[in-house]
């Protein structure tokens, strides 16, 4: 079999990392950044944090505190202007997935015209961007890692992508003090969406042995750290696998991409505005019992990983039965609430299904199903 892989950010990681911002952009090149954050993370002191030691290493900085949720491509367009009219040759980011997406669509527009939705898809041909620094804050999306950035079109009303190398970073730096103050239930919703990325990746059609062993020790990672991490987010230990867990999952997806759960996600999130790593994980048992029929290998490494036996002669239809109690057992156990707890009406899940077949990730699902077989997925999984 002929495989490649891709090339991934060069990462600076390990407790107080953060505080090299300055040194590693400085070092780059960089004289005059643009800084992308949310108001939270001002509120808690990280953001001007990492601005003062941007500073302090001679880097002028711009500021931009208004990252939304699920980034829309008004507030990315609103942003890539300011950066274009400041004259900035950087980037940093800091933040969870909504943060770096943000600074990967603000680099599309560097130097392409916009809307930003003319670039969704696979772009090989676009200008450069500036350098591009990623510090996550959150342990899930794996963005610091990927080679693409999801926005919110708000004139379709659904999510979509730029593949692109200029939505590659530069750097990241991965500070696990930084994600000390996640409350439970951000660590739970970033780290289920870590979980996704790694059993999708695994079971997905573009999987490849580099991926594989990526995802298998993501999974193993977040079996034994996020239900401490959730349950004492200050456990140092605890966060530094977690983050490392998250970059491995992100790793794992960008050379085998995602399929069904994603699709699923995205459809989810855009219809009825449920945090991403929640809409990913809510079906993710059924998408792996379904996937088990043509992936039973795959599907029993998954098992493994998280804990479950499996016997020697179980079948395929066996085998993603126990997978599936495994990931919904798991997931129950750090809090996240199903469709009917999030107070979603089974009447709207089930007019989104042609939705979800039309999503571009469901391209990359292990064999065809319909949209009444998705819909019989999302029926099981709306009050387990």
């Amino acid at each position: 079999m002929i495989t490649s892989y891709e090339v991934f950010v060069p990462s600076v990681m390990g407790s107080g990392a953060s505080l090299r911002t300055g040194i590693k952009v400085r070092a780059l090149g960089c004289k005059k950044v643009l800084v992308v954050y949310d108001k939270g993370l001002k509120a808690v002191g990280i953001a001007d944090t990492i601005v003062e030691n941007l500073e302090n290493a001679g880097i002028k900085t711009v500021c931009f505190d208004g990252v939304l949720p699920d980034p829309p491509d008004t507030m990315v367009e609103e942003a890539a202007e300011m950066a274009r009219n400041e004259t900035i040759d950087g980037i940093v980011a800091i933040g969870g997935g909504s943060a770096i997406d943000t600074a990967k669509g603000i680099n599309v527009l560097i130097n392409n015209t916009p809307p930003i939705m003319k670039y969704f898809g696979v772009q090989k041909n676009l200008k450069p961007g500036v350098p591009m620094i990623f510090i996550p804050t959150t342990s899930g999306t794996g963005s610091e890692v990927t080679n693409m950035c999801v926005i919110s079109c708000t004139s379709r009303g659904n999510k979509d992508s730029v593949v692109s190398p200029i939505c590659v970073g530069t750097l990241a730096i991965l500070d696990p003090d930084l994600t000390l103050g996640l409350p439970p239930a951000m660590t739970s919703a970033t780290g289920v969406d870590a979980l996704a990325h790694a059993v999708e990746s695994l079971t997905g059609a573009h999987s490849n042995p580099l991926s594989d062993a990526l995802a298998r020790d993501s999974i193993r990672l977040i079996a034994r750290w996020l239900p401490v991490a959730y349950r004492d987010g200050s456990n140092l230990e605890a966060r530094e696998h977690m983050i490392l867990a998250s970059m491995f999952a992100g790793m794992a997806f960008t050379n085998a991409l995602v399929h069904l759960g994603h699709s699923i996600g995205h459809t989810l999130g855009a219809q009825f505005h449920i945090p991403h790593g929640i809409a990913c994980a809510v079906t993710l048992p059924e998408v792996i019992e379904y996937a088990a029929k043509t992936e039973s290998k795959k599907v029993r490494m998954i098992c493994e990983c998280l804990g479950a036996d499996v016997p020697e002669d179980a079948t395929p239809e066996e085998i993603g039965a126990i997978a599936r109690t495994a990931l919904r057992s798991f997931i129950k156990s750090i809090g996240i609430s199903n469709l009917k707890d999030l107070g979603i009406p089974l009447e709207a899940v089930l007019k989104v299904p042609p939705l979800i077949t039309a999503d571009t990730g469901f391209a990359l699902v292990p064999y065809r199903i319909t949209a009444a077989k998705v819909a019989e997925l999302l029926k099981s999984a709306y009050d387990a």
